[in-house]
């Protein structure tokens, strides 16, 4: 049996107790945008989960925990490349972790990503009845009740966290009262607190933490709250991809390589599509858009293609076949991008000083990858190390260099 609906008309809570009242054996899979979220269940109790979001990937939280470093884990997934290994394995013979510190740092993840299920209201969700697939790292089995207690725990300590910090634009600074010496014993919140220096925006704190967006946003609250930070400003961010209003015409060759303009938002989220967008008022209007990407895909231009795709998908979110059209798309640009925009083994130099750039509308993720930029690490390396999606960064790169702010050399 499947069932499929959305979190806004069915919520988590009463979907999870509906599978645990009968029992069920199957996969809850949770859309988002463009990721995705799967817990297993096994007669009514979780039995594993999984999940295809950056921040939940093993590298990079054994990043934001302090466990691990950037060119640790950069040499790391090079050996599994090259290898097929586990991660996890690979770490442990190299000495970075020991095998009670990976199974300790799996355990967590299992549970961070888990309960983390709780920060997605705007899901699209499908349950697929059945047998569980075999193979996964770390098995679970946990009553759903506790899971539900512990989901309205977060739900609430997130809305008060988000009365604060409610713009991604917020810019942070340390004032003179300085942490108990306990944070500074704790890897994570170290690295956080020092991530803190007066320019910085929360976006780009969360993308350096390298870790869950609840978990950091939960300590910058704390430091917050304690009158250890302090807020400069809010910020306008950039906005790196096109925005709904592209559905209006089809964009110009040439708008890949402008500046994105500042466009301040009110949360973390994404703001909602104009109704005008919505396939039940104007399905002309989407289908127009979705004609004028095919013809830019034809024409092999594929960024600008992107652009409006992403558009539409962002106006009619539920729409799963739209979604896989967007995915086949990216596909499409990643292909293209690894063989012609920002190839693998090129190495990105900055074509002017970093202090010069503070003039420039940057997105917070064009600001993370340039401070990656160090005339060393080629794009492969850089790419593989950023919690991002893997086309976010190819895109964002190809941008950086359209725009004159670095150049691609041979490695040395």
């Amino acid at each position: 049996m499947s069932l499929q609906g959305s979190l806004s008309t069915m919520s988590l809570p009463d979907l999870l107790q509906w599978v645990a009242a009968v029992r069920k054996t199957g996969t809850l899979e949770l859309v988002r945008g463009k990721g995705s979220k799967r817990i297993l269940f096994r007669e009514g109790r979780v039995a594993a989960c999984a999940s295809d979001e950056p921040a939940d990937r093993l590298g990079h939280f054994l990043v934001s925990r302090g466990r691990i470093t950037v060119p640790v884990l950069r040499d790391a997934l090079a050996k599994q490349e090259s290898t097929g290994k586990h991660l996890g394995a690979l770490l442990v013979e190299s000495g970075a972790l020991t095998e009670e510190d990976l199974a300790h740092h799996l355990e967590a993840k299992a549970e961070e990503t888990l309960i983390s299920v709780f920060d997605w209201h705007d899901a699209s969700f499908t349950w697929h009845e059945g047998a569980l697939p075999e193979g996964y790292v770390l098995p679970l089995n946990l009553r759903v009740e506790e899971l539900l207690l512990r989901g309205a725990r977060r739900h609430d300590e997130a809305k008060r966290i988000d009365a604060v910090f409610h713009d991604p634009g917020i810019v942070l600074a340390r004032t003179g009262k300085r942490p108990p010496a306990e944070v500074f014993k704790n890897r994570m919140a170290r690295g956080i607190y020092e991530s803190i220096n007066g320019t910085r925006t929360v976006a780009e704190i969360l993308l350096h933490a390298h870790g869950s967006e609840f978990l950091v946003k939960r300590f910058l609250f704390e430091l917050f709250r304690s009158g250890m930070v302090e807020i400069l400003e809010v910020r306008a961010v950039a906005e790196p991809e096109g925005t709904p209003q592209a559905l209006a015409a089809e964009p110009a060759p040439a708008m890949a390589v402008v500046a994105p303009a500042p466009a301040p938002r009110p949360a973390v989220a994404a703001a909602p599509a104009p109704r005008a967008l919505s396939p039940r008022d104007d399905p002309r209007k989407v289908q127009a858009g979705l004609d004028a990407a095919r013809r830019l895909q034809e024409r092999g231009e594929l960024d600008a293609a992107l652009d409006l795709l992403n558009a539409v998908h962002r106006a009619n979110p539920e729409d799963d076949a739209l979604r896989r059209l967007v995915l086949d798309a990216e596909v499409a640009f990643a292909d293209k991008a690894w063989k012609h925009y920002v190839p693998a083994g090129k190495v990105p130099v900055l074509t002017r000083p970093v202090d010069s750039l503070t003039g420039e509308t940057l997105s917070p993720l064009e600001v993370f990858l340039l401070s990656r930029v160090d005339g060393t690490w080629d794009v492969k390396s850089i790419i593989q190390v950023a919690p991002i999606r893997e086309v976010d960064a190819l895109r964002t790169l190809k941008k950086l260099r359209e725009r004159g702010l670095i150049e691609l050399r041979d490695p040395a």
